[in-house]
């Protein structure tokens, strides 16, 4: 199928929120190693690798993120972070409205394939979507163990799905769905289309004024959202 269209969801903020239990777990983790308590506080997280996360951290606490220690704290990252989802909070946890529906949808077209690009860890996508029970719905995916920069997840996820058998031109017929200004940019910086959604931290005046070429309030209308995709 050459013209198929391969729609990438990303994790956090489009497709659940978890109640920022990838945040607590990560301190903790940071914690248990390194003793040092909400290490997180003041680095920017949305839209960015877990692996450029870790690494900023590392940096600011006097030592050099090793591929060994960033493995060694995400091992102890997923520890966490299977406890913190159970865990009650006040913050908002779910899946997020029109989601299922959505990728119901898509999968109903022949010439549409979804998949994942994410910031997260893969172990880390794995234990949040299986919590939710979405990992199963995603073939494939490009994930923040893959590279520290999002834009190069957009060539990562490319590949993975041609791996995975499906016939596909090149970036320009992927779509990326996120939910941040990170999301936007990794996808124009390919040669991608973009969904910007309204569900994370930032509104959708400031998405739409990132430049993506479609921006909603949620993922609910998907009739509409379908007829965007298969736009072009």
């Amino acid at each position: 199928m050459a013209d198929t269209t391969l729609v990438l969801f990303d994790i956090d903020g489009t497709l659940i929120q978890s109640g920022r239990a990838g945040v607590r777990g990560m301190n903790l983790a940071f914690e248990r190693l390194h003793g040092r308590p909400r290490a997180l506080e003041g680095v920017l997280v949305a839209g960015r690798t877990d692996r450029a996360i870790v690494a900023e951290v590392m940096r600011t606490l006097g030592f050099e993120p090793t591929a060994e220690r960033i493995a060694e704290l995400r091992d102890a990252y997923f520890e966490h972070l299977r406890t913190e989802l159970h865990r009650v909070v006040p913050e908002p946890s779910g899946v997020l409205p029109g989601v299922v529906a959505l990728i119901d949808q898509l999968e109903r077209h022949p010439g549409i394939v979804v998949g994942l690009l994410t910031g997260n860890f893969h172990g880390g996508a794995v234990i949040k979507l299986g919590h939710f029970d979405l990992w199963h719905r995603f073939r494939f995916g490009a994930f923040g163990d893959d590279h520290f920069d999002r834009r190069e997840l957009v060539p990562v996820a490319l590949e993975k799905a041609r791996e995975a058998g499906v016939s596909l031109r090149g970036p320009e017929r992927i779509v990326v769905i996120g939910d941040t200004p990170l999301d936007v940019d990794c996808a124009k910086a390919n040669g991608s289309r973009v969904l910007a959604v309204a569900t994370g931290l930032y509104d959708s005046d400031t998405l739409r004024a990132t430049g993506a070429d479609f921006t909603v309030n949620t993922l609910e209308d998907t009739d509409t959202i379908g007829q965007w995709i298969l736009s072009t």
